[in-house]
């Protein structure tokens, strides 16, 4: 009988900086006699070594495009590479010259421009998705700025996705130059049309370019709110159809004077002509909704809501959830707001949302010097002026402050003009959740938490609970870490925000979760690795800005001559000729060349 025995791998294989020493461990060691878990460690050090040839490689490419004409023993340089730096590169290794250029050009703004991350590849760190995404991001940035910007997030990009990798540079990058974020913005919205094009199979694809990021996203939760309402309505037909449905009628005409009800029971007559699959049932342990309950209870701080129209909820921001500091509402920053599932935005825009969403529910989040969560709950506060809280309005405005700001700000309230009843409130329930019980604790016996605890979720943990997944909390499942079946209590140190698939991670894919405090979650693998996953910080420390040393370019508004004889539908390019007959007596050989 053939025993393959195990190979151990070496003591500190973690600790090997890359470079030939850790080249030649891993070439002695064969993956086939390696345990599951040493396989990961294995993994995770070629990784290393990837990264670290990559950017040796890139160094080289770049050394490539530098070299100029002349005597070899000379060893001839230009001073910068030009248009033809990597066609040496194209012929030597193969590549398109397409693929040539965007390897060379990247390598040298690596080397060049951003040398830090260039290192931090060299030593293995970072890989060069993570690379390309700081090079590409921070194009438009200063030279200064740039550096700023990779010097902030070097440290933690290596444990962020390329998602989030991006999302936290446009964060830093609104923060670095409020104003020409603002402006790009604007100029972007400033192009913003409408474009409809047929496909090669006939169908057809309609598309708004450079919309408002805010309307876009209240447009994309109405639909959305809608399509749901359909399926839990007995609509069979999968969601997608529902939602692409919806989007026709709402711009064809088909709904013109509807709302909401009366457009649902459009769908509902209409949905007989179609045969669709039925994707209602709901998995084993779906909780997912728990926290779309906007009835007002005790534990809801007995907010105030009041009632209109349902085809009033378009004008109401429906599913938009809005994350902004205090301070920048009060005009003392300019720090960046988030558009939960949408990415950030200017000071300017999140200040005329916050303004504009007074019918939805607005949380407040207070926060530890170090930006972690303290306190949490929803106020009936509003700025002077802005309307109060619409009950079914489904947008959510979060208002975050640290306690430090929000003790200094109760003490100047005269001067907060409109915003003083809002920053009196929430000193009032920062001093009552100080001196009052854990109002979050939670049913044990209750199968699904309420609404106060949900929120209290969504608050705590900011997105789906597994490394690297950005599922938004509010859209996640509340899942039990000890099974409520197998006596798990429903209480904030027992429930955590899983998307979907991390919740059937567990359930199904052999992973195990702990939750040793309450908001940290030790995800062990079915390999035996274990996954750290901390509380993201409420508030996120961020750069003052950075002088770009130049104004922002002037808006440029588009040019509107021959608006008549323009139209949404984009022709499509022509049909390709035929090739021609052949002519008797015609020699048909091709030319040479």
């Amino acid at each position: 009988m053939f025993v393959i025995v195990r190979q151990l791998i070496p003591v500190g294989l973690a600790d090997i900086a890359p470079g030939p020493e850790l080249a030649g461990v891993l070439a002695g060691i064969e993956l086939s006699r390696l345990s599951g878990y040493d396989c990961v460690e294995v993994l995770k050090a070629r990784y290393r070594q990837v990264n670290h040839e990559r950017a040796r490689l890139m160094a080289t490419m770049v050394e490539v495009g530098l070299c100029g004409i002349g005597p070899d023993d000379e060893l001839p340089r230009i001073t910068g590479p030009d248009e033809f730096s990597a066609d040496e590169i194209r012929a030597a290794l193969v590549f398109t010259r397409r693929a040539a250029d965007v390897q060379f050009w990247l390598a040298h703004d690596l080397v060049t421009r951003l040398p830090a991350v260039h290192a931090a590849m060299d030593a293995g760190t970072l890989d060069e998705p993570r690379a390309r995404v700081l090079s590409e991001w921070t194009v438009e940035l200063s030279p200064e700025q740039a550096r700023a910007l990779c010097a902030e997030l070097l440290p933690r990009a290596p444990g962020l996705t390329t998602g989030q990798l991006i999302e936290q540079i446009k964060k830093l990058a609104i923060a670095l130059d409020p104003e020409w974020a603002q402006r790009r913005y604007e100029q972007a919205v400033a192009d913003r049309k409408v474009v409809g094009y047929r496909n090669p199979d006939g169908s057809a694809n309609l598309s708004g370019l450079n919309l408002p990021v805010d309307r876009v996203a209240a447009a994309s939760g109405h639909i959305d709110a809608l399509a749901k309402a359909a399926k839990h309505a007995g609509d069979c037909r999968p969601i997608d159809h529902i939602r692409a449905d919806l989007f026709l009628g709402m711009t064809d005409g088909t709904y013109a004077g509807l709302d909401d009800t009366a457009i649902l029971d459009h769908l509902r007559s209409a949905q007989g002509d179609e045969d669709g699959p039925n994707d209602q049932a709901a998995e084993p342990g779906d909780q997912a909704g728990a926290s779309d309950d906007e009835t007002v209870r005790p534990d809801d701080g007995g907010e105030i809501v009041e009632n209109v129209p349902a085809d009033d909820l378009t004008k109401s921001g429906s599913g938009m959830e809005l994350r902004v500091r205090l301070s920048t509402l009060l005009g003392c920053d300019q720090y960046p707001g988030e558009l939960a599932g949408w990415g950030p935005v200017h000071a300017k825009l999140a200040h005329e949302l916050a303004t504009t969403l007074g019918g939805a529910q607005w949380r407040f989040a207070i926060t530890d010097e170090h930006g972690q969560l303290r306190h949490c709950g929803i106020t009936s506060a509003r700025p002077t002026g802005t309307c109060t809280r619409i009950v079914g309005c489904r947008a959510i405005v979060e208002l975050q402050v640290s306690t430090a700001t929000l003790h200094a700000l109760g003490q100047h309230l005269a001067g907060l003009g409109a915003w003083a009843d809002v920053v009196a409130d929430l000193v009032r329930r920062l001093e009552a959740g100080a001196a009052g019980a854990d109002r979050f604790a939670g049913d044990a016996r209750r199968r699904a938490p309420g609404a106060a605890l949900s929120r209290y979720l969504e608050i705590r943990d900011r997105s789906c609970i597994m490394i690297g997944c950005r599922a938004p909390a509010r859209t996640a499942d509340k899942d039990h870490t000890s099974d409520h079946g197998c006596g798990g209590s429903t209480t904030d140190d027992n429930l955590g925000s899983a998307c979907r698939h991390d919740h059937r991670l567990k359930h199904e894919g052999g992973w195990r979760l702990h939750q040793p405090q309450p908001g940290h979650f030790r995800w062990t693998s079915r390999l035996g690795h274990s996954y750290q996953r901390r509380p993201p910080p409420i508030l996120e420390p961020l750069p003052d800005p950075l002088d770009r040393g130049r104004p922002p370019f002037p808006l440029l508004i588009p040019t509107d001559a021959g608006w008549e004889d323009s139209e949404i539908w984009a022709k499509p390019p022509p049909e390709p000729q035929p090739p021609p007959e052949a002519q008797p007596g015609v020699d048909q050989e091709p030319p040479p060349f």
